[in-house]
């Protein structure tokens, strides 16, 4: 050890024999004689005399955590918000998948041939309502039946009706596709033309089950012209 790190100690160690004998000496005081020392000389000197000067640190403390699943020590000195995450949840959204593209795209042919066994599903459920019905002798039972079958052939007719659709579309389709490899300029149907065309095929399947079903359709189609024109209101200039 060096004379200067040895003087420093010895002074050191003197302060302390003192500040311990300063020590020695209030102890004896009374409380009301050290609260008039405290004014006298200033808290700050007391303190200063009785415990010694301390050392300030002016460096930001770090909080660390002795383990990553601990809960995270927070300075008390920092204002805590009023709405904090606690813990952090994952968010979850809902998805749609009508409008989410990570699903794909909708295609209705291919939708329509997936679901294609709902038609047979259909079929057969219309074959055991029609045995129920000649075996129930409730009226109000057969009423209901009655209706349910009446729903589930008009959801067959439209089935249909939209497969045939589909059909003549595609085939229009391969019709102007072929048009257009030949060089000829493709005749693009309108509404009119393709309703009229639907029409005429309708009248012809009608024709081939018989001369009664083409009255039956004809005076059917005449009431729904007739309650729609009934339900046209009628303007005053």
């Amino acid at each position: 050890m060096s004379d200067e790190e040895e003087s420093v100690a010895n002074s050191d160690f003197e302060k302390d024999n003192e500040r311990e004998s300063i020590r020695n000496e209030l102890s004896t005081l009374s409380f009301e004689d050290l609260q008039k020392l405290k004014e006298k000389v200033g808290a700050k000197v007391y303190k200063e005399v009785v415990f010694g000067k301390q050392s300030i640190s002016h460096e930001a403390r770090v909080f660390k955590r002795d383990n990553k699943n601990r809960p995270r020590e927070m300075s008390s000195k920092k204002p805590v918000r009023m709405l904090r995450d606690v813990v952090s949840v994952k968010k979850q959204e809902p998805r749609d998948p009508r409008f989410d593209p990570l699903c794909g795209t909708f295609d209705k042919k291919e939708f329509a041939e997936n679901y294609n066994f709902l038609s047979n599903a259909r079929v057969n459920d219309m074959k055991m309502i029609k045995n129920e019905l000649k075996q129930t002798t409730d009226p109000e039972k057969e009423l209901s039946l009655r209706r349910l079958l009446q729903r589930l052939n008009d959801q067959q007719k439209a089935t249909k009706r939209k497969k045939l659709e589909s059909e003549r579309k595609d085939k229009q389709r391969l019709e102007v596709e072929a048009e257009f490899k030949q060089g000829k300029q493709p005749h693009f149907k309108n509404k009119s033309e393709a309703r009229v065309e639907s029409l005429v095929k309708q009248y012809e399947e009608l024709k081939k089950k018989g001369a009664g079903r083409i009255q039956r359709h004809l005076k059917r189609r005449q009431q729904k012209v007739k309650k729609r024109s009934f339900r046209t209101p009628v303007t005053t200039n």
